[in-house]
Order: C-alpha cells, then structure tokens, then sequence
C-alpha cells in the first residue's frame, strides 16, 4: 500500500477512557449551570483521549478533516454534529503543545482558527481561572460555547466546545470532562522537538507538528495507535507514528510480522539491530520505503511484559540529516 500524505491526515473515532485510577487535573468543576447542582458528564456522552488530554464528546459527534489552507494554526482534532454542514453545526476542536513544543499555545489563534470554520468573527469573554487552568466564553452570530486553556506543567492544550445548541449546561458537563492528566517530567527535548506519548510511551516529534491522529488500518492490521505530522510546512518531511498492536510474543517475533507486512509500502534493504538508550533496549529496523522514490525510514519495539511498543518514522525525502533525527528519537524514546 502506497502511503499519502493524507493516510497521516485522516483520524479514526475510537472512543478510550481514562485508564483507572490515573490522577487528573480536571478542567472545571462547576461551570455555573443553570441547575445549581454539581455539573457531570451525561452517561451517553462518548470519551476520546489524546494523552494526556481526555476530552468528553456530547452524543451525535465525529471526526471531521480540517482542510488545508492559508492558514497558521491547525486543530488537532475537530468533531462536528454534522459533517455536511460544518460552519453551522456544534463542534468540539482539540491541540496539544508537548514540552519543548512550540510556543503558539494562543487562545488568540484559537478563536481566530474557529472564526475561519464557522465563517464569522467570535467574540471571547472575560478570563475565569479554573482549577489547572482558565476558561473563556465564545459567542458569535454561528453560535456559543467557551474556551479551555489547560496546563499541568509540562503540556499544554486548548479546547473549544461551540455551535447553535451549546448553552451553560452543556458548557457545564463538558467541563466536568475535561481532564488534562499528570506527566513526569522528563528529559527536556532537543531543540526542534516536544514530547509526546502515547501507547505506553514518551516519544518526540517535531516541534510544531499535529497529532492526526491513528492511521488507516493496513490488511486488517491496527499496530499504530497516533501519528504526527507537520500540516503547516508546505514540503512535509515525514511522520512519526507510535502503538501497541505489533503482535508477537518476543521482539523477535513482533520485528519478524513488520518485515512481511510494514503496512506502508515494500520495504528494500531492511537491517534489524539492538538499541538502547539511558532508559531502555530493544530492537530497531532500518529500512528504505517507497512512495515515489527510496526514502529512509526507521522502526524501534521495546518489550513491555507481554506488550510490543513500538515507535516508527518515515521520512519523505532523502535529506542528509535522517540520521541525525533517527538518534535524537531513539535517545529520547522511554516507557512512561
């Protein structure tokens, strides 16, 4: 299979929960509803994570594709009500900024990026802290809502719930949800790259990058749980992706099913060898891929009990400093 560049782009909607008895600094605990009681989650609302953001979904949402375009500030994840009528829909819109991310955590860009979907200018209220972090009020001629800044520490996200049916319950319940949780705090990233997990692990990626989310399925296969992207740089340079679902009972026999099946495209000239690096060891493959010509590309699978994890990247050109970003990856691959 032949891998575009909107393989990366689009998202899946699996739906996660928080994993039992994680510590989370909760985005809001009571958002002034109109019922004068403790807001909380509705039983029929969904729930997605991004680690280690959770995010609630009210009933009736899915993933929606924010296009590319002349603009400077890309969502992470965007969920409508209503696919074929965006602008006038409910949405929910998501970003993450990892240590060492760049710096444009901005409810400015925020706010103007909604203005650009919803096709009209939001006006935002007054800042209200909250506990790990602060909320403010969005209203426009398209609808109402309110907007999330959250932080513990090391990463930071913003969140936007908006359109024509939001009201204070709603903006209640969605905050009773909101949860940023906990991280450790680790070895600071390299210049160019943040920190961000997933599947069990802390990785890096560019600084600037998107989560996009988890990539298609390959012959039924799912081995990767999040990718990342640079969706602003019209002459992308590659992906990172991360998982869990390599199958096999040893490294051995996870690298063995990667090498008759990458799920990418034919691989020529692979090399497994050993890694290891101040935190952990394992197996890494060096390869070259095909999408238009031979690029480099690089997979690490660590052991975790009986669990494959497993970290990838993919270059798509041939520039000389893949290797350079092949050791700054491994050095800063761990378990979290």
């Amino acid at each position: 299979m032949a891998l575009s560049r909107r393989f990366l782009l689009r998202s899946c909607g699996a739906v996660a929960l928080t994993a039992a008895g994680a510590h989370v600094l909760v985005g809001c605990s009571d958002d002034g509803s109109d019922s004068g009681e403790e807001a909380q989650v509705p039983e029929d609302w969904a729930q997605e994570v991004m680690e280690p953001l959770t995010i609630p979904l009210p009933v009736g949402m899915s993933l929606f594709f924010q296009e590319s375009g002349s603009t400077d500030f890309y969502w992470d994840r965007c969920w409508t009500n209503s696919t074929p009528e965006i602008p006038t829909s409910d949405l929910v819109l998501a970003r993450l900024w990892g240590p060492g991310a760049e710096d444009n955590a901005s409810v400015t860009l925020s706010v103007t990026s909604l203005g650009q979907i919803v096709g009209g200018e939001v006006a935002v209220g007054e800042i209200e802290e909250i506990d790990g972090g602060s909320r403010q009020s969005l209203t426009s001629s398209a609808g109402a809502g309110a907007v999330w800044s959250l932080t513990n520490g090391f990463t930071a996200a913003v969140v936007v719930l908006f359109g024509p049916s939001v009201d204070k319950d709603m903006i209640a319940s969605f905050g009773a949800g909101l949860a940023l949780a906990d991280e450790p705090e680790l070895v600071t990233p390299a210049e160019g790259w943040q920190r961000r997990q997933a599947a069990g692990l802390s990785l890096l990626v560019g600084e600037d990058w998107n989560d996009v989310g988890r990539p298609d399925e390959s012959n039924g296969a799912s081995p990767w749980t999040r990718a990342w992207t640079d969706r602003i740089s019209s002459t992308t340079r590659g992906a990172v992706m991360a998982g869990d679902g390599l199958t096999g009972a040893s490294l051995s026999e996870a690298v063995t099913g990667f090498l008759n099946d990458p799920g990418v495209a034919a691989l020529r000239d692979s090399a497994v060898s050993t890694f290891s690096n101040d935190s952990l060891k394992g197996q890494r493959v060096d390869f070259l891929w095909n999408r238009q010509g031979d690029y480099p590309g690089c997979l690490w699978v660590v052991r975790d009990g009986d669990v494959n994890r497993a970290v990838m990247l993919l270059r798509w050109d041939a520039s000389r400093d893949f290797e350079q970003d092949r050791a700054t990856l491994e050095a800063g691959l761990t378990l979290l």
